[in-house]
Formats: C-alpha cells, structure tokens, sequence
C-alpha cells in the first residue's frame, strides 16, 4: 500500500525477533510519518485467544481485519496496527493497536509481555485513565463533587501527581459558568482541545480539573493547569461549594486567573463576593492573630483578570490607560464614604488590593462575531477569530509563562507533584470537614509526611552506599570511619533538599540516630570480616605448630627454645599479611596469649635448662605478656579515638548543613518579606495619593511590623536554637562528645559568621 493512505489492512508496527529482542517494522515508521493529522491510539492488550482482535475490527468498522484465529495458538505476535478516519472526529486518524496476547506458552521469555518498545509511546487504557508515571495527554479530575454535597480529591489524580518528581507551576482560573474560562486554558495548555468548552447554557466543567504539561519556557518544571466549576451555577442549590471551589483555587496555585464578562463595573467586583468571606475559610495560623487579613498577599497567589467580551475604549477622563491602570482605577475607592452601602462596596476593593500585591488585568474582545464560531472554539483556527483576541491570547499566555512562579509551601519549600498532591488532599479534607482551611496546620502536616520519607530515604542511601562502597574488612579504622562518613554526608545532604519545617529539627535527629545504628551495624560488620580473616590466617600459618603440640614434639629437651622460634615465625609471617583488618591485632594478641600456658609447662618440662635460666624465662613471658596487653590497650584506645573523631565530624557536619539550609530558608524570607514592604508601600502611596489617610495608616502599621520581622532575620536569633538542637544530639546519640557540644558548635558557628563576613567585605 502507498504510504501517503490510511491502511486497507493491518500491518505489523513492533515484531518479535528470532533472539527474543522486539524491533521495530521500519515499513510502518515510513507509513506513520505520512499521517499530518491527530491521532487517537486505541491499544488492547489481554490473555492469549480472548477475542481481542474481534473488538479492535469492531473498532475499525469491519467485519475482518486483524487475524482472529480459532485455534489455541494465539495468532497475532508483537504488535500489529491499523489506521483508519476516525468515525465521528473530522480530520483525525483512529490507530488501532491489536497485541501479541500475554501468557503465550510459545514464548520463551515471559518479561517481553511487559517491556515496553524502544522510542515508540502507547497509551495503555485502563478505564480511559494515563499511566501515572507520564504527563497527561488530556485533563483528569482533581477534586470531584458528591452525591453528598461533599468535595473529595481522586485518588488516581494523586497518583499522578506522585509521580512528578520536578517543582510546580500552578495556574487555577475561577469564574462565573459559561464565561469561557476552559478556552484560556487550553491555550495555556498550547492546544486546540483539552478542557471541555461545552456551549450549552449548562455547566460543564465540575469539581476541578487538572493538566499538567511540560512548561514552555522552564526547564524542568511542570505547568499544571487547574479548571475550576463555575462559580454561581443555577444547578447547584448550595453556594457553600462556590467558596469551597474559589479557596481550593486559591491555595493551591500560584498564579489566579479570574474570569469575567462585560466591564469590570461594581457589578463584576460584587460577583467577586467570595473574597468576603476568605477571612471566614482561611486561616495563615492556628493560633487567633489580628493580622490575618494583613498577612495573606505573603501566600496568595499572583492575580489575574481576563475581562472577556470588552467592548470599550481604555479611556479615563479623556486620557488613554493601560489594562492594569483601568484594574487599579476600578479598584479605587469610593469617597467619602458616606453611607453603610459605599462602605461595603469598598470593602471587597480594598480586600481585592490587599490580598494580591501582584495584579494583572487582560481585556479580550468578543473572539468573533460569528455565531457559529463561538459555539466551536475548540475546531475553529486562529486565522478564523479576530485577530486582536488572538493576539491578546498570545499577551495573555505569555505573561502567565513569565511571572507564575514555582509554588511554594510555606514560602520556602518548592511544590513538586506530590507535595501538590498532599496539599490538596489536606485543604481539601479539612475544608470540608471544619470550614476552616488553617494553611499553618496543612504545612505541618505535610511536612511530616515529607519529612519521615526524607529519613527514610537518607537513612537508606546511607545503607545502600556502605554495601555498595565497603569491602570489609577495612585495613584501619580511620579507612572505615571516612568511607561511613562520605556516605553519612551525602545522605545529610539528602535529607536537607528534601526535608523542611522540620521543627527543632525532631526529623534530622530521628536520621543521625538511625545512621548511628547502621554504623555500628557495619562496623560490627567490619570486625567480624576481620577477625575471621585473622582466624583463618593463624590457622593456616600455626598448622603445623599446633600438629606438633599434639604429638609432643615439644617436650624434649631443648624443645621450649623451638617452641619460641615457631611462635616467632608464626608472629611475622601473620604480620607481613596484608589486608587483615581492624582485629588484626587482638586476635594475634588472644593466640600468643592462648599459648602461655602451654609455653609454661614447655619451659618446666625442659631439662636442657638449669633453674636460674628458667626463671629467666619466665620473667621474659611475663614481659612479652604486659607488652601484648599494652598493645591490645593502644589499639584499643586508637580506635576509639577514631570513634571520637568521626562522632566530632558527625556533628560539625549535621550543623554545618543545618546552618547552610536554614540560612537560605532566612535569606528567602527576608527577601519575600522585602518584597511584600514594597508592594505595601505602592498600596500605602496609592491611598495617600487618594487622600485616604486612615488606609493609608493601616499599610503604614503593616510595613512597621514586617520592618521587624525583616531585621529579625539577619540577626543572630535564628541560630541559638540550632546550637541546642545539636547539643541534643550530642547528648542522645553521640555521649562521647557530649563535653565537646558545645565548644564544637561554638567553633562552628565561628567559622560560618567568618565566612559570611568574609563573603560580605568581598562584595
């Protein structure tokens, strides 16, 4: 068949080979590559001689196609494909993927039903759901309303987002139903289709949905696009879902996107409403603060407004404004406020400004004047709209690419997949539970969860590093004691990416007692290597030595001095063997001392000497015997010393690391809470230049107390609790230093306030 046409008949895409291996069949490569238009790949994949090729010509529309077969032999091998129009998409092609079955007992290697094909992607279906270790091809369900009027997080979802190991981008859009929020998504998605768009009257997105896509323009990262239901559906009897919805959006990105029709008139900002009430859902502390309010913009998001279906001039007592001068100018106050009515009205402006310090304002204009169109965005083409509401799309995509930054818990923990995942799964359970999304509470909690999987992570590279690394035995206990204490770095340094608010740090110090245990496991490891090693010698070297005890050749005369010499050159040919280990002097030690006693009664028996030479023998043996205790003794303490020396290490090293994280942690903060004194100054100088005095003093009050906390920061409060947290460990884990804690965290932290005033005098 020609390769430009869609296929008459299957053709086999992945063949088995004769040496077992898969291979790809280059005629349907060239085939494929003939196919410009989308397509949507069907896969079935099951047990030998179970129907599947009937259900995939079914699929094709035809009676025959892929080979079903009658036998018990199973008839389709590898992968065959099939290419036909889809039956209800225009201009897409429907590739239908029949496989070879799975438990064939012709096949020879059973791990080939499971491996998937070098460079060629199958979208495996289960249920129409993606395998959870790829980025989604389409949106799934994040958080799906109940029949009970409940919201509940899908677990597939979650599992999805386990698997997204990079740091998030989140862009959640909120709005009236009908207003066009999924379009805008899909945009951000940079696809036609994606989203439901649906142009009925009803709703039709529910709950909210999620896609997560490779960002555009960061690498490394991961845009995951949050739909929401839209706010004031007729269909749904409860408005309590609507603030439920509007606060998940909220907590969960880091970008806003809030959608409206028309004007941004007080009508528009009062169907804002639910901004009212954030201070009743949210809370940033478990603890009462009167600051609530006042403290949000530091973990809101970035705001957004896409006014759709503008139609005005951006024109202000004559004057031509930008988008953002008409947002700020609608968000002015109205003054004086002389009735209970114009207050209200203010109080959602002034919730709006002080809860996002960021805002950004897009205004679209009607994308056609094509009815038609309008109810097919999702088939119709750029080059079919307005050229101005494409091309406000392209501001408006971009600007979200630029400036939705990496979401953070906490503002200094980076979001990847599956700290995402546990955030929703918490807001989502106690907004529904109590009302009340308390934002410290859900940071503790999943950061206890982190945090245990940080030490659980550590802890094992530790252990897998040392089975990978050591060969026991290890000549000395230094060699040890250095490789235990690369690897006890590394692992730290696990453990600090990972881990965060890990209060008095309870989880670092669970990681250093449990590298401890694993230490003295595999020093315990270590002796025994050694010792057997050293057994093993002396007893092929003393073979001989201990066959003439048995027959007593020994006692004769003259038969202590041969008894000396044997154990001399038994004595030196153990000492030039290499590579026996920490133990190779004890158990030298334990041999020559489980001689003496056959020695003496050697010496006794010996008529070849007089008594006076004997008893210089004896006072020889007892000489030798102090000698080799003092030996034993010295090694003894050496080694200890050793012990010592890596314990110091463990601790300069645990602080150490600890110092450096949380000095970035300090110098984050410091620098987000700079950025929000300078955001509260533009909002103190707008109302000062709008002659309202008593806002103006509100913010003024706000920048004092965050002029406070910026100074506490740089200062040395944020370090004395760390040097009582490893005077802890000290204590606990490593007794031997425990006089030294101190002095070593002293000394520590001398040479890091060095080193930074160094760093600072380079500047």
């Amino acid at each position: 068949m020609a390769a430009n046409m869609l296929l008459e008949a299957p053709v086999c895409l992945i063949k088995n080979t004769p040496g077992g291996k898969l291979e790809v069949n280059p005629d349907a490569l060239e085939i494929l590559s003939k196919i410009t238009q989308p397509v949507v790949v069907v896969a079935i994949v099951g047990l030998y001689r179970t129907g599947k090729s009937y259900l995939m010509n079914k699929l094709a529309g035809l009676q025959k196609g892929f080979d079903l077969g009658y036998t018990v032999q199973s008839q389709t091998k590898g992968i065959w494909m099939w290419c036909k129009p889809h039956p209800t998409e225009k201009d897409d092609v429907l590739v239908l993927l029949d496989t070879e079955g799975l438990g064939d007992t012709e096949k020879t290697t059973q791990g080939m039903e499971m491996r998937p094909p070098a460079g060629i992607k199958i979208n495996w279906i289960k249920h129409i759901t993606m395998a959870a270790n790829m980025l989604l091809e389409a949106p799934v369900c994040l958080i799906k309303n109940t029949p009970g009027g409940k919201l509940e997080v899908n677990p597939d979802a979650l599992e999805i987002l386990s698997k997204i190991t990079q740091p998030v981008v989140v862009v959640a859009i909120v709005g009236l139903y009908r207003t066009g929020k999924s379009y805008l998504m899909n945009k951000l998605a940079g696809l036609q289709k994606g989203f439901d768009l649906g142009y009925t009257v009803q709703s039709q997105t529910k709950g909210i949905w999620m896609w997560c896509k490779p960002h555009p323009t960061e690498k490394d990262h991961v845009l995951v696009l949050l739909d929401t239901e839209g706010l004031g559906d007729t269909e749904k009897g409860d408005t309590k879902n609507d603030v439920w919805i509007f606060s998940l959006a909220l907590l969960l990105s880091s970008a806003l996107v809030y959608n409206s029709i028309g004007t941004i008139n007080q009508d528009a900002i009062d169907k804002l409403h639910l901004v009212k009430q954030i201070a009743d859902l949210i809370k940033v502390k478990s603890k009462d603060n009167d600051d609530e309010e006042a403290d949000f913009s530091r973990h809101f998001p970035i705001f957004i407004w896409a006014v759709r279906d503008f139609n005005l001039k951006l024109e202000i007592d004559g004057n031509l404004v930008t988008e953002d001068e008409y947002l700020e100018n609608s968000l002015k106050l109205q003054q004086p406020e002389k009735s209970v009515k114009i207050q209200e009205l203010n109080k959602s402006r002034n919730l709006l400004r002080m809860y996002f310090r960021t805002r950004k304002c897009f205004v679209f204009e009607r994308p056609s004047d094509d009815i038609s169109a309008l109810q097919s965005m999702e088939k119709v083409q750029d080059q079919d709209l307005k050229s101005s509401f494409v091309t406000k799309s392209k501001e408006f995509c971009q600007y979200v690419f630029n400036n939705a930054g990496i979401k953070y818990l906490d503002g200094t923990r980076k979001v990847d997949g599956k700290c995402l995942g546990l955030m929703a799964k918490s807001y989502t359970e106690t907004i529904c539970s109590s009302n009340i999304a308390c934002m410290e509470n859900v940071v503790m909690s999943v950061s206890k969860i982190e945090n245990k999987v940080a030490v659980e992570e550590a802890s094992k590279y530790y252990e897998d590093k040392m089975k990978e690394r050591a060969t026991f035995p290890t000549d000395t206990m230094e060699t040890f004691m250095d490789l235990s204490g690369q690897c006890e770095k590394e692992a730290l340094q696990i453990f600090m990416k990972k881990s965060f608010k890990d209060e008095k740090q309870t989880f670092q110090i669970e990681l250093v007692g449990i590298v401890q245990e694993k230490k003295s496991e595999f020093l315990k490891m270590n002796e025994t290597a050694s010792r057997n090693r050293c057994k093993e010698l002396i007893e092929t070297l003393s073979g001989d030595f201990e066959k003439a005890l048995k027959e007593g050749l020994y006692t004769v005369p003259g038969g202590h001095q041969t008894f000396k010499e044997e154990l001399k050159r038994i004595e030196e040919e153990y000492n030039k063997e290499p590579n026996k280990g920490i133990q190779g002097t004890q158990v030298l030690q334990e041999f020559l001392k489980s001689k003496e006693m056959i020695g003496a009664t050697i010496l006794q028996s010996d008529n070849a000497l007089t008594e006076k030479e004997k008893e210089m023998e004896v006072e020889r043996a007892m000489a030798e015997a102090r000698e080799r205790e003092r030996k034993i003794k010295e090694e003894e303490e050496s080694q200890n010393k050793e012990k010592i020396k890596d314990d110091k290490r463990t601790l300069e090293e645990n602080f150490k690391q600890l110092l450096e994280k949380v000095e970035r942690g300090q110098k984050l903060m410091q620098a987000q809470v700079e950025c929000v004194i300078a955001e509260k100054n533009r909002e103190r100088q707008m109302y000062e230049n709008q002659g309202d005095r008593r806002n103006a003093s509100m913010y003024q009050a706000q920048i004092d107390d965050l002029e406070v906390e910026r100074k506490q920061y740089s200062g040395p409060a944020w370090y004395t609790p760390i040097m009582d947290s490893i005077k802890y460990v000290a204590s606990t884990f490593l007794p031997k230093t425990i006089v030294l804690a101190g002095e070593l965290a002293n000394g520590v932290m001398t040479t890091f306030l060095n080193q930074k005033k160094e760093e600072m005098e380079k500047k």
